[in-house]
C-alpha cells in the first residue's frame, strides 16, 4: 500500500492517470479507483513534498470507498427466505 502514497505524490507532480498506473504497476481501473477516491477528499491538492502518510491516506480510501462482502459470505438463499417461509407456513397447517 505503500503505491498509494506515491500515488497521491505523481498526481499532484501532474503525472498522466496511464503514466502513474504503469509507473506503479497498477490496473487502470485501480489507479482511476485510488484516484477517484483520494480526489473527493482533496488528498491529490497541495505540494508532491507534502502527501499525508499511509495510514492517512488509507483511512480516507477506506471511507470513500463502498466496503463490499465477498461472493463466498453471501448466501443465496437469503433472496428466498421469506418466500420459503411463508411457504412452510402454509403447508404447516
Amino acid at each position: 500500500m505503500d503505491r498509494l502514497r506515491e500515488l497521491a505524490r505523481l498526481h499532484r507532480l501532474r503525472t498522466g492517470a496511464r503514466e502513474v498506473a504503469r509507473l506503479l504497476g497498477m490496473g487502470p481501473n485501480t489507479e482511476r479507483t485510488y484516484r477517484t477516491a483520494l480526489k473527493a477528499v482533496g488528498a491529490l491538492e497541495g505540494r508532491p513534498e507534502d502527501v499525508p502518510e499511509l495510514e492517512a491516506l488509507m483511512a480516507l480510501v477506506q471511507a470513500h470507498l463502498p466496503s463490499r462482502v465477498s461472493p463466498q459470505q453471501t448466501s443465496s438463499l437469503v433472496a428466498w427466505q421469506g418466500r420459503v417461509e411463508e411457504f412452510r407456513l402454509s403447508t404447516a397447517s
